[in-house]
C-alpha cells in the first residue's frame, strides 16, 4: 500500500533527521578507543546537537525550527513549549530532553563548543552520547512508524 505524502517529512526535516543521526554517530566514534584517537570534549559537543536536530525534524512548520535554534535567549523548555503549542503535529512526538529523563542532555549547552580541551571527562561524554542515541533513535522510530519518512529516503 502506498503511503500518503501529505505528512511525509520535508527535505529540510529529512536533512535534520540525517544530521541528528550523524552527530550522535560521530560523537560515539570520538569515544571509541579502536578509532585510534578519542576526544571526549568533541564527542560531548557533537552529541548534544543530535537530539536538537531530531526535535527540529518533527516540526512541520519550517519557520519554527529557527525559533528553537542557537542564540535564543529564552530557556529551551519555554521555546519548545511555544513550538509545540503552534505545531500540533510536533506535539505528537515525545522527545525526552528534560532533566528527569535525560539529566546529561538537559545540562548540555551549545556553548560546550567553546570549552577548553580537557573540560569534559570520558564518563560525561559517554552519558551524554547514550542519552542522545536513545532520543534520536526514538524520534527516527516514531517518524518511521507514522509513515513520515518517505520510502527509499531513510536518513541512515
Amino acid at each position: 500500500m502506498a503511503r500518503s505524502s501529505a505528512l511525509t517529512l520535508s527535505t529540510k526535516a529529512a536533512d535534520l533527521l540525517s544530521a541528528a543521526l550523524r552527530h550522535v554517530r560521530d560523537a560515539e566514534h570520538l569515544l571509541d578507543p579502536a578509532a585510534g584517537y578519542t576526544s571526549p570534549d568533541q564527542a560531548y559537543h557533537l552529541a548534544g546537537y543530535g537530539p536538537e536536530c531530531g526535535r527540529k525534524a518533527t516540526v512541520s512548520l519550517r519557520w519554527l525550527d529557527q525559533a528553537v535554534g542557537h542564540g535564543v535567549e529564552t530557556s529551551a523548555a519555554d521555546v519548545t513549549a511555544f513550538m509545540l503549542d503552534l505545531d500540533p503535529l510536533a506535539r505528537r512526538y515525545d522527545v525526552p530532553m528534560d532533566a528527569a529523563r535525560c539529566p546529561a542532555l538537559s545540562a548540555w549547552r551549545v556553548e560546550a563548543r567553546y570549552q577548553r580541551t580537557g573540560a569534559r571527562s570520558r564518563s560525561e561524554a559517554q552519558a551524554l552520547c547514550q542519552e542522545a542515541r536513545e532520543v534520536v533513535d526514538s524520534v527516527v522510530v516514531a517518524l518511521w512508524a507514522d509513515g513520515r519518512i518517505a520510502e527509499g529516503h531513510t536518513p541512515w
